[in-house]
């Protein structure tokens, strides 16, 4: 018998390759859904946010992973934006938090999503570490609050793990598609000054790195990282996997501020973040370099 474990954000792209590489390595997968369906892959469970329910059969599991929320690049930050991300992430854990402090039985772990905003939207040429402090701009402490709210589990006796997640390099959603379609119609340029960093990992290493904290109970916060390259270097490499050229020149960040105000900070600045702390710890990506990493996404069908 395998581990049980609850995920929320089950049906995200994260989440849907998690659950089938947890559900093949023999654990117990359940979902907590707003729409929980009968022909759902996995069990699925209700959850509302907004009315602070959550099916209490859901909850009867050995391991939470928090996944769920609203992407942080989805949108321009309004202020409606900002209060979906709040509400999407640390009203969310609040709310897990709420329900599961009424359980005799608890669950041991909850393992956590975050994100390397954490450290702010742009660092300049610092390396980040996980010992960092949070970023004082909106994304360094939105994700601090949403990281206190996973953090307060450890009051109950469950013990924490943190991912915090750079770039994730997949076909099936995230920063990828976004970067590939200019450069298919062969108007692909770096954006900004195109020095930013761009922390990244492969969307198969990050399933494979939730796993590995599954597994060897792996505890505390880990930056979720591979490598770190630049905006320029990964605009280059994407043209090089796809066969195109880059004619133009960098796109001017002043258009990524008309179009995205606020947000556009994560946009044209960056993290340079160290992923050495989880590879102490005994964990291998199976893609530590960018062009393999590359190969590999655009080589699947």
């Amino acid at each position: 018998m395998g581990t049980k474990i609850l995920i929320t954000g089950g049906s995200g792209m994260i989440g849907q390759a998690l659950s089938a590489a947890l559900s093949e390595n023999g654990h117990q997968v359940s979902h907590l859904s707003r729409n929980p369906s009968e022909k759902a892959n996995y069990p699925s469970y209700k959850w509302d946010i907004a009315n602070q329910y959550i099916d209490p059969r859901a909850l009867k599991v050995d391991v939470i992973i928090h996944l769920s929320g609203e992407g942080i690049a989805n949108k321009r930050w309004t202020e409606k934006q900002k209060q979906k991300l709040i509400v999407s992430r640390i009203d969310a854990a609040q709310l897990l938090y709420d329900q599961v402090v009424k359980l005799k039985t608890r669950p041991t772990r909850i393992i956590s999503a975050s994100a390397i905003g954490y450290y702010g939207s742009d660092t300049q040429k610092e390396e980040c570490f996980e010992n960092n402090p949070a970023g004082d701009d909106f994304i360094g402490q939105f994700v601090c609050k949403w990281e206190q709210q996973v953090n307060q589990f450890e009051a109950l006796g469950i013990r924490v793990s943190l991912l915090r997640i750079g770039i994730v390099l997949s076909k099936a959603g995230g920063a990828l598609p976004k970067l590939t379609l200019p450069i298919l119609w062969g108007v692909g340029a770096p954006i900004g000054s195109g020095r930013q960093s761009m922390s990244w990992i492969h969307l198969d290493d990050l399933v494979k790195m939730f796993v590995f904290v599954v597994e060897r109970q792996v505890l505390g916060i880990y930056n979720a990282v591979t490598q770190n390259t630049t905006n320029a270097l990964l605009t280059q490499a994407i043209a090089k996997q796809l066969k195109r050229p880059l004619f133009l020149p960098n796109i001017p960040g002043v258009f990524f501020k008309i179009i995205f105000g606020e947000m556009s900070k994560i946009i044209l600045g960056g993290n340079q973040v160290s992923g050495m702390k989880i590879i102490e710890q005994g964990f291998e990506p199976d893609y530590p370099t960018l062009e393999g990493a590359l190969s590999d996404i655009f080589k699947k069908k």
